[in-house]
Formats: structure tokens, sequence, C-alpha cells
């Protein structure tokens, strides 16, 4: 599956390059490939992506830096550049990471997808609104991996987000203190960074990022909570080919709630 949205996103990559790029955009996406494949190689050689998660890493890196500019190249570098040291700290326990402690090209497009996509749009509409949806997006995949790093780590009272009822750390839809603060943090980074790199949008955007990546995160311990209560009914939504296992439940999951967060800054937005 990954490999097919690589040779998707490679094509509409190519398709924008020669027909809508100008000299700068050239320039510009032959940088951004240029330092994606440093950066993913890098990253592969420390164990700490697979060989397809390298491929994909190089194809979003190469899309956001490339057609999404600088600001949004630089809030993916530090979404993933924190999401690999949390998750390379706690490999043992985190549910997204292979049993051998590194991320598959499915889950880095489970996280990457919808940023990817505005990317494009932002390069097609040069409209401000896009580039704050991009960034709530990357807002939201930061404050959920924080919140899953971090949390599954807590040995306190975790909570399942839908009833409330006591499960032990690491659980699908487990909501803890510490993994609610390691949210809110995430969420707030990429705002702050969004409004400290951009220097030129509104500082309504700043909460509108903020609230996004939050509420989005919250959206995914809910819907990661339902999945672990109906996993074992048969028949069930939760019973089909994108979450016939946990893994594959919980990339379904990671993309259903990025997408849920740029869904509520595309609402927030409508109130500045």
């Amino acid at each position: 599956m990954d490999r097919l949205v690589n040779y998707i996103f490679i094509f509409v990559l190519i398709f924008l390059f020669i027909l809508e790029g100008d000299s700068a955009d050239h320039i510009r996406i032959f940088y951004a490939f240029l330092l994606s494949l440093l950066f993913s190689v890098s990253f592969f050689f420390l164990n700490r992506i697979t060989l397809d998660a390298l491929f994909s890493a190089i194809v979003i890196g190469t899309i956001v830096f490339g057609l999404g500019g600088w600001l949004l190249g630089i809030l993916v570098v530090i979404f993933f550049i924190s999401s690999i040291f949390f998750s390379g700290s706690a490999a043992n326990t985190a549910v997204e990471l292979s049993r051998h402690g590194r991320r598959n090209g499915l889950q880095v497009w489970s996280n990457g997808f919808w940023f990817t996509l505005l990317a494009i749009l932002w390069f097609l509409t040069q409209q401000e609104e896009v580039l704050v949806l991009a960034a709530a997006a990357i807002a939201t995949v930061t404050a959920d991996t924080w919140a899953t790093e971090l949390g599954n780590r807590d040995r306190q009272r975790t909570v399942l987000a839908t009833n409330f009822k006591n499960v032990q750390p690491g659980t699908d839809g487990g909501i803890s203190v510490r993994g609610t603060l390691a949210a809110l943090a995430g969420s707030l980074l990429i705002a702050f960074s969004f409004r400290i790199f951009s220097g030129e949008f509104e500082t309504a955007y700043l909460t509108v990022i903020a609230a996004s990546g939050f509420f989005g995160c919250f959206a995914d311990s809910c819907l990661g909570a339902l999945y672990h209560q109906n996993r074992e009914k048969r028949g069930s939504v939760w019973s089909g080919r994108f979450f016939e296992s946990p893994a594959a439940a919980n990339n379904s999951i990671n993309l259903l709630a990025s997408g849920s967060g740029v869904l509520i800054a595309l609402f927030l937005i409508q109130w500045i």
C-alpha cells in the first residue's frame, strides 16, 4: 500500500514540476530532494526507519519542502526528529513501532498523508489558510506521537478515553495526565514554531494550530478506545482490512485523527 501511495505522489510531483513550477520552484524541489535524502538515509542507518519508510520519507520530504516551502519543511523536521527520538527511546512499549523499533512506510504515510496533500494544495493556491491547515495536521501527529510515547511510560492512572475505566498504560485509547500534557506540549511546539518561522501570519493562527493539534490527538484517543472496545466483535466496523491487526488499526486511526485535526482547524479558521 505504501508503495502505491509513493508512486501516486511521485507522479503528482513530476506533473507539477513540469507543468506548474518555474525555475525557482525547480531549484527548491531539487534541494528538498537532497535534504530529504540526507535526513532519511541518516535515520535509516541509525536504525530508526525501515527501507520502505526511507523511500516514503524521501517522497514526503521532497513534496513538503519543495512544494510547501521552507516553513512546512521546518515543521516536518521538528515532528520527525522529535517522534524518532521519543520512539527510539521507548521502542519496547510503543505500539506504532515494529518489533525492531523502526517505523515502516505505512506508519510514515499514516502520519504524513494529510500535510503532504495540503503542501500540494498550498503550492497550487498560495492561500495562507491552507498553510495553517497543513500546520494543524503536523501539530496533530506531533501531539499524538508525544502523548503515545510519553504516556506509555506513565505508570500512574491511565483510563480509556470513552468511558474512563482504568486500563494498562499503552492500551489503545488510553489517556493519562502525563500523556495529555505531552500532547499539549507537542501541539504548542508546532504552533509556536509556525509563528516564529512564518513571522507574517496572524497571531490567532497560533491558537488554531495548537487547539487543532490537541483535540485532534484526543480524537485519536477516542477512536483508539472504540477500537479497543469493539475489536472482538465480529462484523463490526473494526473488522475490515484496515483494522485487521493492531498495527493496521493504529495506522488507520492515525490517518483519521490527523484528518480530524485538519477539520477542527478548518472550523476554527471561520471564527477568526
